[in-house]
């Protein structure tokens, strides 16, 4: 009797639960689905209403990024949001975030029954629950490879875990790679398994209507977006002030915690929108003034265009460095940020050719890479194949 071949995977994403960690696997989701086959996320309830359209299922389980912030300040008296220590820092990346969440996170993957496991480079999560499901893993990277020895920390932290469970770490089955070659750094060795995948701006899902912007009146045109963690009015208002006066154009989203009233700034001279995918707010942009989150180097680098890196937290100053060494940003230190400096870098780079022509180099890179379409055809390939 012939088995039946199978056509469709069951397919989770799963990753650190931010958006900056969790946008970025949308395309290749898409992708997923618009083969034929399931996909579900696997994040938590709070971040669930991001992701309506999608034609996902949601598998909201998990510690949000509040309640894991919490518990790690519980855990060793330190804010992982506030310039952590590397202990504390593997303690939120790691132990912390299994402890919190493994339990219904494994039960609804065991559930819904994946073929594979779509997760970022430093997700401890996905990887444990498709070691106890014995599914393979993709690793889906946000940006430019981080610390290898950061990645090395976290697996021993965690390796307890494993064992508790009587369980074994095994590597992903794929490295799906979004950073372009100018973004690499000198010393970089492809990973076994590696699939260069190329990065998208986040868009809005097909068929969802997108607020109209308002049109940007003065020139140069500038984004300032500080993702959806860092929108701190405190923060932005000085640089705000500081580009008005140059007679700037300037858009701002405030993201998912704030809004325009929280903004003291002249709203005549500043247009603030809610919440937009990147993508459209590049549209009608000379110049972008932004954190260095992953996905928003990567998606403004996409589109050809400059920027002024602001790093706020996080692994943001690996990337405002990749940037700047690429030619493609001023990145400003800590030390260095005040309205009046961020005002000149602004000017530096809207006057000095080179900074355009080297973010549309790496945007050529980036259109050369495989698109999600053609990465997922050929894993699909291989998945089904060796489901026979």
């Amino acid at each position: 009797m012939n088995t039946p071949k199978r056509r469709h995977l069951r397919v989770v994403f799963t990753g650190v639960p931010l958006l900056g960690h969790l946008l970025h696997q949308v395309p290749t989701a898409r992708a997923f689905t618009d083969q034929g086959h399931a996909v579900s996320l696997m994040v938590p309830e709070s971040v669930t209403t991001v992701f309506g359209g999608e034609e996902f299922e949601m598998l909201p389980t998990g510690a949000d990024a509040d309640v894991l912030r919490a518990e790690v300040l519980r855990r060793t008296g330190e804010d992982v949001m506030a310039g952590a220590t590397l202990a504390a820092q593997l303690e939120a990346f790691g132990n912390a975030r299994i402890d919190l969440s493994a339990a219904d996170s494994l039960a609804a993957a065991r559930a819904w029954r994946p073929d594979l496991i779509v997760t970022d480079p430093t997700d401890v999560l996905g990887p444990l629950v498709a070691s106890a499901l014995d599914v393979p893993t993709a690793t889906l990277t946000v940006g430019p490879e981080g610390s290898p020895e950061f990645q090395q920390r976290l697996r021993q932290e965690v390796s307890g875990q494993y064992e508790s469970r009587g369980l074994t770490p095994r590597p992903p089955r794929w490295v799906l790679d979004v950073c372009p070659p100018a973004m690499r750094r000198d010393d970089w060795q492809a990973p076994e398994r590696w699939r260069p995948l190329r990065p998208e701006a986040h868009r809005a899902p097909r068929g969802q209507r997108i607020p109209v912007l308002r049109a940007l009146l003065g020139q140069p045109r500038i984004l300032v977006t500080f993702g959806t963690l860092f929108t701190d009015a405190r923060r932005l208002d000085p640089i705000l002030r500081a580009l008005a006066r140059t007679g700037a154009a300037l858009r701002v989203p405030v993201g998912l915690t704030a809004s325009a009233d929280d903004f003291d700034v002249d709203h005549a001279a500043v247009v603030f929108e809610p919440f937009v995918p990147l993508h459209d707010l590049l549209s009608d942009i000379d110049l972008v003034v932004c954190h260095g989150g992953a996905g928003t180097v990567l998606g403004v680098l996409s589109a050809g265009l400059p920027m002024v890196v602001v790093p706020q937290g996080a692994d943001q100053s690996m990337h405002a460095d990749r940037a700047a060494n690429a030619g493609a940003a001023v990145r400003l230190g800590p030390d260095d940020v005040t309205p009046e400096t961020v005002a000149r870098a602004v000017d530096t780079v809207l006057g000095t050719p080179s900074y355009r022509d080297n973010a549309g180099r790496i945007a050529d890179q980036i259109a050369a890479m495989p698109s999600p379409t053609e990465v997922v055809t050929a894993l699909a390939a291989e998945l089904l194949i060796g489901a026979r």
